[in-house]
């Protein structure tokens, strides 16, 4: 009876190709998932850019290219 219930447990060639394809289809599952929350959250981010009024006090006066000498003077 022991070795009946052992040649259960052992699984068979079309069960492992089987488990190989599903993870396989879980992987690619979760780099789909990955590029829709990435895709997501860059959309969010832009968004929330655009939302923002000029000098808002939000450091987008320091993002700006301080002038040169060169310009002041012409």
């Amino acid at each position: 009876m022991a070795i009946i219930g052992f040649q259960g447990l052992m699984m068979e060639p079309e069960d492992k190709h089987r488990n190989y394809v599903m993870k396989k289809r879980i992987l690619a599952v979760f780099g789909l998932v990955e590029i829709a929350l990435r895709c997501t959250l860059t959309t969010n981010n832009f968004h929330s850019l655009m939302m923002q009024p000029e000098g808002s006090g939000n450091g987008a006066e320091s993002l700006e290219a301080p002038s040169s000498d060169l310009e002041r003077q012409s």
